[in-house]
C-alpha cells in the first residue's frame, strides 16, 4: 500500500487490462430529471468495467448560478471543474503510488470564468507536498497532461451524439411535481442579464486518502460582488480503479455537468420564448478505454468516447421546434461547448 492505494493489485488490473481484450473499458452514465426551476436532480447509472458490472447508487443535485439561495447547490460548472481538478488530483497520487513517493499534502484548485454560453481562463493549479524529486514532480505533471482522461477530454476537441424524443403534452408525470416552470426557483437567469461580464467560479479540491477527495466551492465573484456558498461533496473512484466506491467519480460529475446546464439551457429557452416544458429527462454515458490511460496502447483514445446524450421532454411545442430549442441550448450551454472545444486549461503546480 501507498497513499491507500494498493499498488500490486493496480499491477494486478493492468495485467489482465494487457492480456485480455475489453477488460479495460469502462463505461459510465448518469440520469438527470428536471425537478422545475433550473433544478435538476442527477443519479449515477451502474458502471461496467471490463467484465464486471458494479452498482452506482449516487445523488446529488444541480442548480443555476443565479440562485440567490445561499444553500443552493452546486451548478454545472462547479461540476465541470470538480471532474476536470479531481481527475487531475487522481493522475497524480496514482502516480506518485507507482512511483513509492509518500504524499503529505495535495491540494487542486479549479478555477473558470462563465460568460454567456463559455468558459475561459481555466485554471489548475497544485500543491503537492510529497518527498520526491523536482524531476520526479515534473515527470508526475507531464503524465497528467497525457493521461488524465478529463483534462485531455477537455483540451482537446470532442464529440457528443444527441438522440430526441418528443412525446406530446398529454404526457404528464402524475404527481404533478414539474409540471410548474417556476417551482423551484426563478425559470429564467437574471445576475447576468444584459452584461457580457463573466462569473468567476472553481472548486478546491483536497486529498483524503487513496482516490477520496474533498471539494469546497471558491467564492463566487460578479463584477463587485463576491459570495460564498458553503456546499462541500466528495469524489471516490469504483473499486476496481483502486477506490472504495463512496461517490461519484471525476467521469460521473463532468457527465452530470454537461447534461445538466445543456437541459438548464434547454429549460430558459423555452420559458424566455411562452413555450415552456411540463416534463423533462435525459441521460448521458460515454466510454473509456484504459489502455490508453495505462499507456499499454498508443492507438487508444485516453478521451472520454462514444459520448451520447438521450433527451425526453413534454410540452405543447412541436417537435421541429423543441429541435430547433435543443440546438440553440447547445450553442448557449457554457459546459457543452467546454467539453466539444479544445478549452485552453492551464495546468501548473505551485510551490
Amino acid at each position: 500500500m501507498k497513499n491507500g492505494i494498493n499498488v500490486a493489485a493496480v499491477s494486478e488490473l493492468v495485467h489482465e487490462i494487457r492480456k485480455v481484450a475489453g477488460e479495460g473499458e469502462i463505461f459510465y452514465g448518469v440520469d438527470l430529471e428536471w425537478l422545475g426551476g433550473l433544478t435538476m436532480d442527477i443519479h449515477t447509472r451502474p458502471l461496467r468495467f471490463g467484465s464486471k458490472r458494479l452498482g452506482r447508487d449516487f445523488a446529488f443535485r444541480v442548480s443555476h448560478h443565479d440562485d440567490p439561495s445561499p444553500q443552493a447547490p452546486p451548478t454545472p460548472a462547479d461540476y465541470f471543474t470538480t471532474g476536470l481538478g479531481a481527475c487531475v488530483a487522481n493522475i497524480l497520487v496514482q502516480g506518485a503510488s507507482y512511483k513509492g513517493l509518500t504524499i503529505d499534502k495535495l491540494q487542486v484548485e479549479t478555477a473558470t470564468k462563465r460568460s454567456g454560453g463559455a468558459l475561459s481562463d481555466t485554471a489548475i493549479s497544485v500543491n503537492l507536498d510529497a518527498d520526491g524529486s523536482w524531476l520526479q514532480y515534473k515527470q508526475m505533471m507531464m503524465n497528467v497532461a497525457r493521461f488524465s482522461p478529463n483534462y485531455i477530454t477537455v483540451t482537446l476537441p470532442n464529440k457528443i451524439e444527441v438522440s430526441y424524443r418528443h412525446l406530446p403534452s398529454n404526457f404528464r408525470r402524475t404527481n404533478g411535481a414539474a409540471n410548474d416552470a417556476k417551482l423551484n426557483g426563478t425559470a429564467t437567469p437574471t445576475a447576468q442579464a444584459g452584461s457580457n461580464a463573466p462569473i468567476h467560479l472553481g472548486v478546491d479540491i483536497a486529498w483524503r486518502n487513496a482516490t477520496q477527495f474533498d471539494v469546497s466551492l471558491r467564492d463566487r465573484q460578479y463584477q463587485e460582488e463576491s459570495w460564498s456558498l458553503p456546499a462541500t461533496f466528495s469524489v471516490d473512484q469504483p473499486a476496481p480503479a483502486a477506490g472504495l466506491n463512496e461517490a461519484p467519480n471525476p467521469q460521473e460529475y463532468l457527465l452530470a455537468a454537461v447534461l445538466s446546464d445543456l437541459a438548464q439551457q434547454l429549460v430558459i429557452l423555452c420559458e424566455k420564448e411562452g413555450k415552456p416544458l411540463l416534463k423533462l429527462s435525459a441521460s448521458m454515458r460515454c466510454r473509456l478505454d484504459m489502455r490508453g490511460c495505462f499507456n499499454l496502447f498508443d492507438k487508444s483514445a485516453v478521451q472520454l468516447q462514444d459520448n451520447v446524450i438521450e433527451i425526453s421532454a413534454v410540452s405543447d411545442n412541436t417537435e421541429e421546434e423543441m429541435q430547433a430549442f435543443l440546438t440553440r441550448a447547445q450553442e448557449a450551454s457554457a459546459c457543452w461547448q467546454g467539453f466539444v472545444n479544445a478549452t485552453p486549461a492551464s495546468l501548473e503546480r505551485v510551490a
